[in-house]
């Protein structure tokens, strides 16, 4: 019975500290000693979904062409729900204002850190106390 214990303990602690270790942190994706913006563009889509929102847009270069951006944000839609976020919150042809961390392979992939919409500040981080 005690090796029988044992084990199931064994077994329990592996899978709780397995899935500590399945979250992933930012720095491995993006440049953190780099910040980009302020650049404005179109929302093209909004993803107000789990495990991160995200949402597009469309930034004009210096040529004039649209590229796409790709921004993620820190927090659940849970977390950003208690700061006033809707799914409605962006909506496609709404004009973005965006700071971020750019991804380290991609440039027009970033980790959101500062957004207006149609030249609104939103804010993107809850309060300490509130964070999850």
């Amino acid at each position: 019975m005690h090796l029988r214990n044992l084990l199931l303990m064994t077994v329990c602690y592996v899978g709780l500290v397995s899935t500590g270790y399945g979250h992933h942190g930012g720095g491995a994706y993006f440049a953190p000693d780099q910040v980009v913006g302020p650049i404005s563009g179109t929302a093209t889509a909004f993803s107000f979904t789990f495990p991160h929102v995200s949402f597009s847009l469309d930034v004009p270069d210096e040529q004039g062409n649209l590229v796409s951006h790709s921004m993620s944000i820190r927090w659940t839609p849970t977390v950003l729900r208690r700061i006033g976020w809707r799914r409605n919150t962006i909506e496609p042809g709404d004009k973005l204002t965006v700071t971020f961390v750019p991804h380290k392979l991609d440039p027009t992939i970033g980790a959101l850190r500062t957004l207006e919409v149609n030249d609104v500040p939103v804010a993107i981080e809850p309060p300490p106390d509130e964070a999850e």
